[in-house]
């Protein structure tokens, strides 16, 4: 890899004509722009309904009550089930609700009924636009340590997005809860996939033969709103994305979607001249996209988040490199924006490079142009910054061979000599992986399992 020219893995950012993305209505670092952060709407196709949160005076962990071999000693029941929900569960349901606690305002979802009338279960979510600081803090089920061969279900998370596949036995149930970032405002979006839909339909038989699966259905889903002891309880369908956000129905409507390295987000009832923030949800290299600052021009409008190569090399001399590519497709925004996003420590310490050498480049016609670039905050993990952006139809997160450790340039530029010659700088092809901020919970195989 050369050291001179613009050595890019490009962050490209096109709007286009088109709206972009087929979400109806509705992956962690999104948030919604909406003037009431302390009301909740859910929002299924057509429908829009306000919710309230399950509030007790306890964490959500404490409320969910997930009892394992690990979390309970022997002669207390513990079937790999949520206990502190036993008054809500219900035979083939799966439930989704809010819980307000003293750790603040957690997203809950529990299927089924522990010691029920059922035969167990599959269910995938994938919950997309989540803000920043979301995490699963119960996973039902976990155990056995990372690595752990006697884990089936998997949790997984990374910027702005979380998923889990569950599966489990008769009279058990199955859930999780994620919380943080979600006390203020926010949207997020739940992709379900039941039964046959679900990850681990396809390996039914064999999940039945080991004892795991009994081969049971979930044919409800519900929404739970209000009082904790008897909540209302609002039908969903099992097909639909479903969106819980702040706000009122009359509010801006966000939702996202995202599928590997491409992620939608859709907008109605926007304030034309308003800025909106969008999550991109996805990243590489050691670079997340946390936000993308717009201003519409529309009220209804869709963007598309694309991982992609861009199909000309920039006309440029600078000594600089890049880390990430992003391309957004859509229309109904205005041209320029804020950017925010951050760079993993530890791929600035690993290759000497200082956090006063990155900066967010911009594309002309034909030449590539710093954007005003600054360090927002820092953590011992990450590096934020923030970018104002005159025309975000094409940027890119570089850095400045110049402020790099010479004995690292040194390293990264010597004997690489496959890199694409394609006339002056060189643009290199990496396959986009979203950042994992949680482990990926190795499959689990005994027959104790949920």
């Amino acid at each position: 890899m050369s050291s001179r020219g613009l050595t890019v893995v490009v962050a490209v950012v096109l709007v286009t004509s088109g709206v972009v993305g087929g979400n109806t209505a509705n992956s962690i670092g999104s948030t919604a722009t909406t003037s009431h952060s302390d009301s909740y709407v859910l929002e299924q196709g057509d429908v829009c309904q306000p919710i309230e949160p399950l509030s007790t005076d306890g964490t959500v962990e404490e409320f969910y009550d997930y009892r394992s071999h690990e979390t309970h000693p022997p002669g207390v029941d513990r079937l790999y089930s949520s206990y502190g929900t036993t008054h809500l569960q219900e035979d083939d349901t799966s439930i989704l609700f809010l819980h307000e606690g003293t750790d603040g305002l957690s997203l809950v979802m529990v299927h089924d009924r522990v010691d029920g009338d059922s035969a167990g279960g599959l269910v995938t979510f994938e919950i997309d636009g989540l803000p920043d600081g979301a995490h699963w803090v119960v996973r039902d089920d976990e155990y056995g340590g990372e690595g752990s061969e006697t884990n089936i279900d998997e949790f997984d998370s990374g910027s702005g997005w979380a998923t889990a596949s569950w599966v489990w036995r008769e009279a058990r149930t199955d859930g999780g809860a994620i919380t943080g970032g979600l006390d203020g405002e926010f949207a997020l979006t739940i992709h379900p996939a039941f039964n046959d839909e679900a990850e681990f339909a396809d390996d039914a038989e064999e999940l039945t033969e080991a004892g795991i699966y009994d081969g049971g259905v979930i044919d409800g889903w519900e929404v739970l709103s209000g009082a904790g002891d008897d909540p209302e309880r609002i039908d969903l369908s099992l097909e639909g994305p479903v969106t819980i956000r702040t706000g009122t129905c009359g509010d801006t409507a966000v939702s996202y979607d995202r599928h590997g390295d491409r992620a939608t987000v859709d907008v109605e009832n926007a304030d034309v001249g308003d800025p909106l923030s969008f999550d991109a949800m996805i990243g590489s290299n050691g670079v997340e996209f946390d936000d993308f600052e717009l201003t519409p021009t529309r009220e209804a409008f869709g963007l598309e988040f694309d991982a992609t190569r861009p199909e000309t090399s920039p006309d440029s001399s600078e000594d600089v490199e890049s880390l990430s590519a992003l391309e957004v497709t859509g229309e109904g925004v205005e041209p320029g924006g804020t950017v925010t996003f951050t760079v993993e420590t530890g791929t600035l310490e690993a290759d000497g490079l200082e956090p006063g050498g990155v900066t967010l480049y911009e594309r002309n016609e034909t030449e590539w142009v710093e954007s005003p670039t600054t360090v927002h905050s820092e953590s011992d993990d990450f590096y934020r910054f923030v970018a104002k952006v005159s025309d975000v139809s094409t940027i890119a997160v570089g850095y400045d061979l110049d402020e790099t450790d010479e004995e690292s340039v040194e390293q990264r530029t010597s004997g690489d000599d496959d890199a694409d010659d394609l006339g002056g700088p060189t643009v290199v092809v990496i396959p986009i992986a979203v950042l994992a901020t949680l482990v990926w919970i190795a499959r689990r195989g005994n027959g104790d399992d949920g």
